[in-house]
């Protein structure tokens, strides 16, 4: 809430300072006395566009400085970081040089104009001739119409179905990357993998191969000499064994005469046993091992191929049976990465199912609630000197491909100001004053277009008078209650509902033109007000009918 605003060198202000009240503030006085000059400056604070032919002439700079109280739960940008007690203030500042060049200013420390502007949306909303961005945008018509229907947790749930949904189109999007890359892998593997699968490499298979070749190479010698040595040991005359038949004997009878020599007499006797079965084996190698070249030629091919392989991945036959593993491990991934997407797809299809049940049953609200917009607001307009507008809903369905968060439709607010018209976007032929009543319509429906917790209305009553303009003062004064509201006005019908009265003056001194701004107690005010009526204040019936105005019980007006 607005709670002070100084102003200096501004136009043909030189220094004011004015501190505003909760509820309806009004400020008023003769046409040029500069009463929009104080919004424009108020807009100066909040970001918007400057220029160095604002500078009060002969001077420097401008510069102004503004005040506000931050209510509970006001949403501010990321950056501004706030005590949250009730009683916390922010100063809002902006200091313009002849330069063309201006400061903004948050507490005290310089930030963007665009920073600036951000917190000046979230604290006031200003509707002028010329400030009508909400009605202007028809991206903020949606939202306008959700607020008026109290449509927040369907479309609360509309935008988390919406966000999953995304979440799981991304998700889906990583996972079918993944599974293109895995299987493009494989691709360029799948000759690698078809290679070893066909070697079926075994680990030491090199090895064994080189023994079993040097073997079968050597089979003749082998033979022959197997066959020699058997001979040698025991089958030929003078063997060996047939050698050891006396020593037998002489080693048998020391064991007879001597049983200590009974374990001497054992020992040889094992020791020939043991010749015998050498002699055996032997034989069995002469009888049984053969040269075998198939075999050998197939050892030969065989051990080609292992180098071959060794080659070409440069790696040892050990690394060759790992690459070949880590291949089968890269099909399983393969498998895995599939399954995933359709598990992904599947979940997918379920998350859409849910976001357009969600979604339909928003715009089937929203159609109705529509309905019950256009009949109120017909009726407010009625009583705001538009009796023949008709204001109408339009709804523009999206295609599927460009659904969001919000939902399936955009919707835009029409108007045909005049009998016999046809319906238009309001953005395209509302005039300035039209969109202020608008506005001010909605407003009194407590359709809370920003939640800003300032609104100000800069001649809302332009083209209006009588009942209709005592029909203006209650609607700003209902939303008075609510938020606080400020009001450039000329009607003595609207200000006598002001909770807080400012007169705006001129005055001139030494050649210069000055503005001041008053707060008017209630005698001044009743002055103002037959002014205003264009009447004297001395006038008794004057007097009793602008009190008779001041005191009306209006919500959010103290008599």
């Amino acid at each position: 809430m607005l709670r002070y605003l100084k102003i200096t060198n501004l136009a043909i202000i030189d220094k004011v300072e004015v501190e505003f009240c909760e509820g309806l503030n009004v400020l008023t006085g003769e046409t040029g006395t500069g009463k929009s000059i104080l919004i424009g400056a108020l807009n100066l604070a909040l970001g918007a566009k400057c220029s160095p032919d604002m500078i009060r002439t002969g001077e420097e700079e401008a510069q102004v400085e503004a005040l506000f109280d931050i209510p509970e739960g006001t949403t501010l940008p990321k950056g501004i970081k706030l005590d949250r007690d009730p009683a916390s203030e922010v100063i809002l500042s902006r200091r313009i040089m002849v330069s063309g060049k201006s400061r903004c200013f948050i507490d005290g420390d310089l930030v963007q104009p665009t920073l600036l502007r951000t917190v000046g949306q979230a604290l006031v909303s200003i509707f002028g001739q010329h400030d009508h961005h909400v009605l202007m945008d028809p991206e903020e018509h949606l939202e306008i119409l959700d607020r008026f229907g109290g449509l927040h947790q369907l479309r609360r749930e509309t935008s988390v179905a919406f966000a999953t949904c995304k979440k799981a189109e991304q998700d889906l999007l990583n996972a079918e990357k993944i599974l293109d890359t895995i299987q493009r892998e494989g691709k360029e593997n799948a000759a690698t993998t078809l290679e070893l699968n066909e070697a079926s490499l075994k680990s030491r298979e090199d090895e064994l191969l080189l023994e079993e070749r040097d073997r079968l190479k050597c089979a003749v010698q082998i033979r022959e000499k197997a066959f020699e040595a058997y001979h040698g040991l025991y089958s030929r005359s003078g063997s060996l064994i047939e050698g050891f038949t006396d020593v037998r004997k002489a080693v048998g009878y020391l064991a007879s005469v001597d049983p200590k020599l009974i374990k001497l007499r054992d020992n040889l006797e094992e020791a020939v046993y043991r010749i015998e079965d050498v002699a055996m084996e032997l034989r069995d190698v002469s009888e049984k091992f053969h040269s075998d070249p198939v075999r050998l030629e197939n050892i030969e091919e065989r051990l080609a191929l292992v180098r071959r392989l060794k080659k070409k991945y440069g790696t040892d036959l050990e690394g060759l049976i790992g690459l070949q593993n880590s291949l089968v491990v890269e099909s399983g991934r393969i498998l895995e990465a599939d399954s995933n997407v359709k598990k992904i797809k599947a979940n997918l299809e379920n998350l859409r199912t849910a976001y357009l049940d969600s979604a339909m049953r928003l715009s089937e609200a929203r159609h109705s609630v529509a309905e019950k917009l256009e009949v109120s607001m017909k009726k407010e307009l009625e009583d705001l000197a538009m009796p023949n507008a008709q204001f109408t809903v339009s709804f523009h369905d999206m295609e599927p491909q460009r659904w969001l968060a919000t939902g399936l439709e955009k919707a835009e607010f029409y108007l045909a100001p005049n009998p016999g018209e046809v319906a238009r976007p309001l953005a395209r032929i509302a005039s300035g004053g039209e969109l202020s009543r608008i506005m001010l319509a909605l407003k009194a429906l407590q359709v809370d277009l920003r939640g800003s917790s300032t609104v100000i209305f800069d001649e809302v009553d332009s083209g209006i008078g009588g009942h209709t303009a005592f029909a203006v003062g209650t609607r700003l004064a209902r939303v008075a209650g609510q938020q606080q509201v400020l009001c450039v006005t000329h009607l003595h019908q609207i200000a006598a509902l002001a909770n807080h009265h400012l007169s705006v003056r001129k005055s001139v001194e030494q050649g210069r033109t000055h503005i001041v701004v008053t707060p008017l107690a209630r005698e001044d005010r009743v002055e103002e007000l037959s002014r205003m009526l264009g009447a004297s204040p001395q006038s008794e019936s004057v007097r009793e009918h602008v009190m008779r105005l001041m005191n009306v019980s209006t919500p959010g007006v103290t008599s």
